[in-house]
This record gives C-alpha cells, structure tokens and sequence, in this order.
C-alpha cells in the first residue's frame, strides 16, 4: 500500500506545476486551485496549471493591501493607503465603482472580507469592532468589543467562512464570531502567524511549519516543516503547499 502511495504522488507530480515564476508581495488560493499574486499595485491570476490567465491593475489607489477571493466571481481588493474597496470579477474586471470605508467610519479601516450574506465586514483597532455593511450600505451588524481577547494581542486577519467570523490575533490564536459579530469560541494556538479553514481543518502557520489542526478528534498534525524559521507566506489547497520563494511560487505535494 505504501509503495502504491509513493507511485501515485509520483505520477500526480508529473501533472502539476512545479512553481510559478513570479515575484511578489503576496498570494491567495481559491477553492479551485486558482493562484492571485499580488505585486503592488499589480494583480495576477494564474490557473491550477500554474499559467497566468489575467491581470489588473489601477496604479490610481496605491498598492492593494488585501484580497478576498472566498467568492471567486466577486473579488474584494482592499486599498488600505487610501481606505478603498473594489470588486472584481472571475475575469479581473471592475465590478461598479470604488467604496469609500469613511462613509462608515470615520477612522482608518484595517481589515476588510468579504461576507456570505453580501456586503462586507470592516475593522479598525480603535473602535474595536468589526461591523458588517450591507449591499445597500446599511450597517448590519456590529461585533462585541474585541480588544479584551487574548491579552489584547494585536489582531493581523478577518476573514468569513460558512457563516463565522474569524480574527488572527498574532502569536495567540483565532477567534470566532457567529454571523452577527458575537462570541462563539476562542482556538489557541501557540506561536501562530498565520492561518487558513478548507472545509472544517485549521491550517495554521508558526515559526516551525504548517500544522494541520482538526476539531472533531482535537488533532494538530504538523504537515510541512519550514527550512528556516522566517516568516513566509505559505498556502494550502487540497494536496498541495504553496510556498512564496524570491522570485517564484513553490508547489508541494502534501499526504496525510
């Protein structure tokens, strides 16, 4: 069996890209294996097979902050210098005009997702709460105050996943927050620097490598080791590991 395990990887190799040659600041993953480098101002989309399929880019806002891809056909890049919002297609065209976040608050906004009900969540560290504008840009909901978790850790990511609120408090843990912006649980996790949800696993980053943490059986699997203990811009999807090098995206077969 584990002969066969080791030819099967092998041949599955044989069909996937190696790595992406690219620089950049920053990548995310979609859920069909789709790559979105960022490069300042620049967006690039690459397929599964690792070729570039689109580009945008609007020099105009400055360079993009954040991506939200959870929803493919409606991308959210975050313009944090200038404290605007656009969306894109699947194909990285515009979709309707800028946001400006000061028409709902006055304060510099820090992070922004998108949500699964429509509209987006925003947050900034003085008010200390995240509050969910609707497609209308109605305020929907406002979260609790979270600056009392985590011995007031700073908080570095927001994102939404089947309906929750997840806040990356650096080094602490995440919290989760239902669809109204209330507490539901707080998952620490030691050292963490970065993290990701496929389905009900938590891949999450530390200075070691990324581990595999599952609810259900209460399981952390470390699953690929760091060469080196810097910080990296590492992602998952499915059985692969995407690894930002200098010059290039590195792809990685992964088994459990």
């Amino acid at each position: 069996m584990q002969v066969l395990l080791i030819w099967f990887l092998s041949v599955l190799n044989l069909y996937q890209p190696t790595k992406i040659n690219t620089t950049c600041d920053f990548f995310e993953i979609d859920h069909m294996g789709n790559v979105y480098v960022v490069n300042g101002s620049q967006l690039s989309k690459y397929s599964s097979e690792g070729k570039q399929v689109c580009n945008f880019s609007d020099s105009s806002l400055g360079n993009i902050s954040s991506i939200d891809i959870s929803d493919p056909l409606k991308i959210l890049l975050f313009y944090r210098d200038f404290n605007q919002i656009i969306y894109l297609n699947n194909k990285l065209s515009n979709i309707g005009n800028e946001i400006d976040l000061y028409d709902f608050s006055d304060n510099e906004t820090e992070f922004v997702c998108n949500s699964q009900k429509g509209g987006f969540w925003m947050y900034n560290s003085i008010e200390k709460q995240a509050f969910h504008i609707t497609n209308n840009g109605e305020i929907a909901a406002q979260s609790i105050l979270l600056g009392s978790f985590f011995d007031e850790a700073e908080i570095t990511k927001m994102f939404e996943h089947n309906s929750y609120l997840y806040l990356l408090y650096k080094n602490k843990g995440i919290l989760q927050l239902d669809q109204n912006g209330q507490f539901v649980r707080k998952i620490p996790f030691q050292d963490i620097q970065d993290f990701q949800l496929i389905g009900n696993r938590i891949y999450y980053q530390t200075k070691t490598g990324i581990h595999l943490y599952q609810a259900l059986n209460q399981s952390d699997q470390l699953i690929h080791t760091k060469e080196d203990s810097s910080m990296a811009i590492i992602r998952c999807n499915k059985d692969r590991i995407f690894i930002k090098n200098e010059n290039s995206i590195s792809i990685k077969i992964i088994s459990f």
